[in-house]
């Protein structure tokens, strides 16, 4: 195991010297946010990054979701524009922020979501199509049944056998006889109810390239009604059909929870069990690489947002031998953060390029090179 380990160490200091990384956009106060950055491949081979923008904070009413892209594959990137959802920038949709692009053929597909004033006011979800590489788009149309409200759906993926498979993360709220939890302590809402809480996973499912969905799942990760945690699970398919699903812990023990479909993605667990990854509760991400190879990017400390690190797994989640620093600390320092890394692999499994957002004003995309896989040529 020691010599194993060594060796990984050995091809993760070799690979480290071929990562390049730039930055996409550096937000500037009054209007510095950076959040949810979500990098991918379109169609046409060009790069897309959507990012949650406006004001200097999130949940906020100036919340909007940018765009800019690149097609010299992430070395340089055009000046952010917000993305027109179509729907209005005031009343029950002013703040507005992307939680997915899909890509799926030709076909993107935006799983978006609107407020009012915080999460917990008018909170909807909405998905809409485009098929000329994100210039155009299809009317919103609500994500279905329970999931248009107080839902994030989050990174999809494409089964061995076609079926598309989009995790979300549903909030039901305290029940009707249980006291909400305390009003959020910002100033614009110190008189509203917050109801986000009671957070239930699982993955909206269609066999026939989404044009129907079915609903599956209902995972939980603590019995208490109050709780409230950003859940942002990542799913990926394992070598014998097997489903695998990672969930964010707020306050939950520090590390990450796990929960596990054995029949692709129809029957869930009604609870999720610890890891011992340790994570600050934050986004983490998952990326299949073939067989039971999975890389993760995310925060391998129970405290804080920093460092980032790529973590690969040749058995399924099980055990990680590959393990790499990405990116030590913020540009700000050692208080700042290291938030929400996304993005995919390259065709040739090479290279993970993703994006994230350092200390919620700058969007940086980092290309990681990626270590001789099992099914590769040393």
């Amino acid at each position: 195991m020691v010599e194993e380990l060594n060796r990984w160490e050995k091809q993760g200091a070799k690979d480290a010297k071929q990562d390049r990384t730039t930055i996409a956009y550096d937000g500037k106060k009054p209007n510095s946010m950076v959040c949810d950055t979500t990098l991918r491949q379109l169609p046409d081979d060009s790069w897309i990054l959507l990012l949650l923008a406006g004001g200097d904070f999130e949940p906020s009413p100036e919340n909007y979701t940018a765009l800019t892209r690149s097609s010299d594959e992430g070395h340089t990137w055009t000046p952010i524009e917000a993305l027109d959802t179509g729907f209005p920038r005031a009343g029950k949709t002013m703040g507005q922020g992307p939680t997915e692009l899909m890509i799926v053929g030709k076909r993107s597909t935006l799983f978006f979501s609107t407020h009012s004033q915080t999460w917990g006011t008018d909170w909807k979800s909405w998905m809409m199509h485009s098929d000329d590489n994100c210039r155009t788009w299809s009317k919103p149309e609500p994500v279905p049944g329970r999931l248009a409200d107080f839902t994030f759906m989050r990174n999809h993926i494409v089964t061995r056998d076609g079926r598309i498979l989009v995790p979300f993360q549903h909030y039901n709220g305290p029940g009707p006889n249980v006291p909400p939890p305390a009003p959020e302590a910002k100033p614009w809402h110190k008189t509203i109810a917050h109801y986000v809480s009671d957070p239930r996973n699982g993955v909206l499912m269609s066999s026939d390239g989404g044009k129907t969905w079915i609903e599956h799942g209902d995972v939980r990760v603590t019995t208490d009604d109050r709780y409230h945690g950003w859940a942002e699970n990542n799913i990926v398919e394992l070598s014998d059909g097997r489903i695998a699903m990672i969930i964010r812990g707020d306050r939950l023990g520090g590390v990450l929870y796990y929960a596990e479909s054995k029949d692709g993605g129809h029957t869930w667990p009604e609870f999720a069990v610890q890891t011992d990854i340790p994570n600050p509760g934050s986004k983490a991400t998952l990326y299949p690489l073939g067989g039971d190879t999975v890389a993760l990017l995310h925060n391998p400390d129970p405290s804080q947002r920093s460092p980032l690190s790529l973590w690969i797994s040749f058995d399924g989640l099980k055990t990680w031998p590959y393990r790499r620093v990405l990116v030590p600390q913020s540009s700000d320092g050692p208080q700042g953060r290291l938030n929400y890394p996304d993005g995919f692999v390259s065709a040739d499994k090479h290279w993970l390029h993703f994006a994230y957002d350092d200390n919620r004003h700058r969007a940086v995309v980092y290309s990681a090179k990626l270590p001789p896989l099992p099914t590769q040529n040393p």
